[in-house]
């Protein structure tokens, strides 16, 4: 029902069509691809990019949907830090989504040599950005551009409303990334479906939860097993009940706590439990705070 002239119940459904994008994606390359892709769609925009910008000149990453051109790229490294909604996170640590139009004014913006060498070749006057968690002395932004038409209060409200989740999505990769480090090399296949089906599941229901945890979509495990997305959904789901999971993120966690025991490794196991506290998981999941 609209409330204060905003279809709140349209955006619920985009915010879970964008959850249920991102959540599976455990591997962090994938997910930094995700992520743009995701918020591209929900929010429609001309370019989207995940930047991770460093303390100093040139210390600059990013990808970007579509791709850009490598002159761009290079320019973009040397002016980035003038974007003015990255100036306005530096000096509050606000990491909130602001608008362009929010901090400064047109003249102001077209001013910048960012604009005059970068946007404007890619034909940007509007932007939507705000942060993630980033490492020591980095800052790691979203960003959607348009050419033609601002981002509305409304769109700017459902980024903010979906940061958090956001934010949860990329802590379980860094979580995911950390454990698999921590298990013994050439270890992983073999213990992960053994000890899968020593919890109740069955030998295919046990290979599909596998590839879960390896970081896969439901998309690749059909590839990999021959199956339907529907047979997918359905070994997952029986995989869930078996685990005493809710979702994606702890059913993860879940596999490769077995694994770890499996291999008689505590080590691996109170390592892994001391992270996942710190990220705040529970032995249920990721606690996702509400936006």
């Amino acid at each position: 029902m609209p409330r204060n002239g905003v279809d709140t119940e349209s955006d619920d459904r985009r915010l879970l069509e964008l959850v249920a994008d991102v959540c599976g994606l455990l591997d962090l390359a994938e997910l930094r691809y995700g992520l743009i892709d995701a918020m591209r769609r929900v929010l429609p925009s001309d370019w989207a990019s995940l930047n991770d910008i460093g303390p100093g000149p040139g210390e600059v990453f990013a990808i970007s949907r579509p791709d850009g051109e490598e002159e761009l790229y290079s320019k973009f490294q040397q002016y980035a830090h003038e974007n003015p909604i990255l100036q306005r996170h530096l000096s509050t640590l606000d990491s909130r989504a602001y608008r362009f139009s929010d901090l400064v004014t047109r003249d102001e913006l077209h001013a910048l040599p960012l604009y005059r060498e970068v946007y404007a070749r890619m034909k940007i006057e509007y932007q939507l950005a705000f942060m993630l968690p980033g490492g020591p002395g980095r800052v790691l932004a979203i960003a959607l551009s348009r050419s033609e038409r601002d981002y509305t209060d409304a769109e700017r409200d459902f980024a903010n409303r979906a940061r958090p989740y956001l934010i949860q999505a990329y802590l379980n990769a860094i979580a995911y990334q950390s454990l698999r480090a921590q298990v013994p090399a050439g270890a992983p296949d073999a213990p992960l479906v053994e000890s899968l089906m020593r919890a109740g599941l069955t030998p295919r229901e046990a290979q599909a939860m596998k590839l879960l945890a390896l970081g896969k979509s439901n998309h690749h495990i059909a590839t990999a097993l021959g199956i339907s997305h529907r047979t997918v959904g359905k070994h997952l789901e029986r995989g869930f009940r078996k685990l005493s999971v809710t979702d994606r993120s702890s059913a993860a966690d879940r596999v490769w706590q077995l694994a770890a025991a499996a291999e008689g490794s505590p080590a691996v196991r109170k390592s892994a439990d001391a992270l996942l506290g710190e990220l705040g998981w529970g032995p249920r999941g990721p606690r996702v705070e509400p936006p």
